[in-house]
């Protein structure tokens, strides 16, 4: 009873204060979840309408704007977020180098956000005029706070262990707006294309998740920005292409790189997962919306099993090998779903239970958890080589660029889909969806899990020549304290550091003995210490 005792006690110092070798106590890391939390409310209303596939349905125009809404949203992300990057180095106010920008956001996200899920009832050129003028600046805004809400875990603390532990607790909050929608969004949208007004359902969801969410993201000034600096050497200015030329020379970068662009379209058939559930979960759309709760929050649950297994599987192995093993187990899943076909699996329960637990197979892979610690990683080494963290930059080489890669590869599978027949519009309004049209839709639904697979395969082949594995990250970070002109809050985290492990029982006495080693995990210091300290770190390994 005692250990119980002194362990709550613990517990609660930890409120306030960081556990040793930590830095973030636990109110940060809920006010961290608070800012999670909303920025998946905004992201979720908005790609509840602008996708690929919905657009062309709600808006009832023809499937390539889809496409192009897509491809011009990413472009425009493409071209602002190197500018944004650029004068986020050059930041520094009481709230950080990257808060402002994210609370800046915020007022865009409100009003694209409200008017991207408004889903006027105009005529036809009225209504691609509209799906343009909202749907794009939605999309940009709903990337650019993707892209900062990934970013965050990597500046608020050094520990790499630690930005991967909080990402399970992080990555559960921000499943639960889209958790919601996936229970209630369907029964609503189900009520009001009864009424022949689908559209009031997506309104009143847009509204509530848009304002929720710009309350919720508000916490993010309770966050503090922990990142080493050691720029005093480096003050020198450098342009734009400069800055992007130097990034060009991270070996780690490039690789991860181009992986992501070969493999942007390993989750192709998530596109399409509504309109699958709509054309074979139930003989009728109306009945189909209504059971789509269940399956789509149990395929949704398989990125909480992926952050359940994050910090398990980063303890033991390599984030490199983390991201083979699930992309192969994804491939396949999507294989054997791919080989039996769509129209083969009998409309109702038949396809209800085999297309579930097939795609929840498909969706269970931390590497879109993985990809923002990579990013972490990779700002760490551009800042041991060069001084400078340029996260900005990496961001659009990591997420916007392949991003608009992916959307031009869709742009092409368009012509295919085309040739096809399948266009989103002919099933606007329909309760019971003719053979012809169930056919063309199975043809196109088996042709997304050849592409995502082929994508998934590609993935794997480059990201195993990954080079900058644990160890040598480690190395690195110990070498950027040593190197850190601004140590004012790493001194604080050791004073007000409670003597706590957050690890197993087994490697407590060890975590205690070593406390003093605020970055480097216990088991690795001494390793450090000998490569750091004696000897330089072997960069061409790098």
């Amino acid at each position: 009873m005692g250990k119980i005792q002194e362990k709550l006690k613990q517990l609660k110092e930890l409120w306030n204060h960081p556990a040793k070798g930590r830095f973030l106590p636990i109110k940060e890391v809920g006010f961290l979840g608070l800012y999670t939390l909303g920025s998946s409310f905004i992201m979720t209303a908005i790609t509840y309408v602008v996708t690929i596939t919905e657009v062309p349905l709600l808006y009832e125009i023809d499937a390539i704007h889809g496409y192009l809404i897509m491809l011009i949203g990413t472009l425009l992300n493409l071209i602002l977020q190197p500018v944004i990057g650029y004068f986020m180095e050059r930041t520094n106010t009481k709230y950080g180098k990257y808060k402002p920008y994210i609370l800046l956001s915020l007022p865009l996200a409100g009003v694209f956000g409200i008017l991207a899920t408004f889903i006027p009832q105009l005529g036809e050129t009225g209504r691609i005029i509209f799906a343009y003028t909202t749907c794009v600046p939605a999309l940009f805004i709903s990337n650019y706070i993707g892209y900062m809400y990934q970013t965050m875990p990597n500046v608020i603390t050094p520990n790499a262990q630690e930005r991967a532990d909080i990402m399970t607790p992080v990555g559960l909050v921000y499943g639960f707006a889209p958790s919601v929608l996936q229970i209630i969004a369907g029964p609503i949208r189900a009520h009001f294309l009864e009424l022949g007004k689908e559209y009031m359902g997506l309104r009143i969801i847009g509204i509530i998740s848009i304002i929720i969410g710009i309350l919720c993201c508000l916490f993010i000034i309770r966050v503090k920005e922990r990142v080493y600096d050691v720029s005093g050497a480096k003050k020198e200015e450098m342009s734009f292409f400069g800055s992007l030329k130097m990034l060009f020379k991270n070996k780690p970068l490039m690789i991860v790189f181009f992986a992501l662009i070969l493999g942007s379209l390993r989750e192709f058939w998530r596109t399409f997962m509504t309109l699958v559930i709509r054309f074979r979960f139930a003989d009728t759309v109306t009945m189909a919306l209504n059971l789509s709760g269940i399956p789509l929050t149990i395929i949704g649950f398989a990125s909480t099993v992926a952050m359940v297994l994050l910090p398990i599987c980063t303890r033991k192995l390599d984030k490199k090998l983390i991201i083979i093993i699930f992309s192969i187990l994804n491939a396949i899943s999507l294989a054997i779903l791919a080989i039996v076909g769509f129209e083969n699996i009998a409309v109702g329960t038949p396809s209800l239970i085999m297309i579930t637990i097939f795609f929840f197979i498909a969706a269970i892979n931390p590497t879109y958890l993985i990809i923002p610690l990579l990013l972490g990683d990779i700002a760490d080494y551009q800042q041991y080589k060069t001084g400078r963290r340029l996260e900005g930059h990496i961001q659009t080489l990591l997420f916007t660029v392949p991003g608009l890669c992916s959307f031009g590869f869709m742009l092409l599978g368009s012509i295919v889909q085309k040739e096809i027949g399948f266009e989103q519009r002919l099933y606007a309004g329909l309760d019971v969806i003719p053979d012809n049209l169930q056919e063309i839709g199975c043809n196109w639904f088996n042709i997304t899990l050849i592409i995502s697979i082929v994508s998934l395969l590609l993935l794997v082949a480059i990201i195993a020549f990954y080079p900058l594995s644990k160890k040598k990250h480690e190395e690195i970070m110990k070498e950027l304290e040593k190197r850190s002109s601004d140590s004012e809050w790493i001194e604080e985290a050791k004073e007000e550091a409670v003597d706590f492990s957050l690890e197993s029982n087994e490697s407590a006495d060890k975590v205690q003995e070593d406390s003093a080693s605020i970055v480097t995990p216990p088991e690795v210091a001494d390793i450090v210490e000998d490569k750091v300290e004696d000897k330089p770190i072997d960069e061409n390994n790098i």
